[in-house]
């Protein structure tokens, strides 16, 4: 289903790309019409509310579409499904309405003892099918999903690492400290799989990076943008401190505005960074 709207003159297109369990819309958003001709190539897929309680990754996300889709600064092909899991959002729960964790229901090292619910099978949610078979059908060149709130710019798989440091080289030295990059060696992609991801089998980012391939045999870039949990940190820590998604789950009702404040222009920044037209060109780590 296609729909168009209209702001300040300027025309944003939306598309339906599936329905949750209890059949609510998923809905991608793009500045070029879905059902004229075939969609540009080379794009970038941005991904919010995958846990629909990480309320601030769905806000960020309509955020850019109005600032930069949907009146005309975005020239490079974008498109943003702010809302992934809209079951989920609308329960205030991390899981979809059959208690599903769908980051746990991808298909590439998906497994039944995930600490968190990764359903009877791979694929057997239909907000994971629905975005399975919209990047399958749209082939972005760069996937950028954002979580709260573990701080980092995670690459999944070698072929991302480029993207991560365009992003990383975005934002000023304030605007880093509450970050850290986590990235692949080339070559080692898959070891770095067997020792850092036990703990989320079955994610989009593993499909995505290191599972996914499409026709032409190419991946796409895939990052995970976790969003700080302390956007005023002056460095992040590691581990993090017990309990860091509780505290800023506790502070976003009563002050969602300044948390927004304080992230918004770096989370904007990394994501247009991650556009064609600019992460295509340099990805060298920042001398800084």
């Amino acid at each position: 289903m296609l729909y168009c709207s209209s702001l300040n003159f300027s025309r944003t297109f939306e598309l339906s790309i599936g329905r949750s369990v209890e059949r609510r819309e998923i809905i991608a958003k793009a500045g070029f019409d879905f059902a004229r001709g075939p969609v540009p190539s080379g794009c970038t897929l941005l991904i919010g509310g995958i846990h629909g309680d990480e309320a601030a990754t769905i806000v960020l996300l309509e955020s850019f579409v109005q600032k930069y889709v949907v009146q005309g600064e975005s020239a490079p092909p974008v498109v943003v499904v702010p809302l992934a899991n809209p079951d989920s959002h609308a329960h205030n729960t991390r899981y979809n309405a059959r208690g599903v964790d769908i980051n746990r229901n991808f298909e590439f090292n998906w497994h039944i003892e995930s600490e968190e619910p990764p359903g009877p099978k791979p694929w057997s949610e239909p907000e994971t099918r629905a975005l399975r078979d919209f990047i399958l059908k749209l082939q972005p060149a760069h996937i950028v999903s954002l979580h709260w709130a573990l701080a980092e710019i995670d690459a999944d798989g070698p072929q991302s690492t480029g993207l991560a440091w365009q992003m990383w080289n975005a934002l000023d030295e304030i605007e880093r400290r509450p970050y850290r990059m986590r990235v692949c060696e080339l070559g080692h992609g898959l070891r770095r799989l067997q020792q850092t991801y036990e703990i989320c089998p079955g994610s989009l980012g593993q499909w995505c990076g290191y599972g996914l391939r499409y026709a032409n045999g190419v991946a796409p870039a895939m990052i995970t943008l976790e969003l700080p949990y302390d956007p005023d940190a002056e460095s992040r820590p590691s581990p993090l401190p017990p309990g860091h998604l509780d505290r800023v789950r506790a502070r976003w009702p009563r002050d969602a505005e300044g948390y927004l404040r304080a992230v918004e222009s770096g989370v904007h920044k990394m994501l247009r960074a991650a556009l064609p037209a600019t992460a295509d060109s340099a990805a060298e780590p920042s001398p800084n």
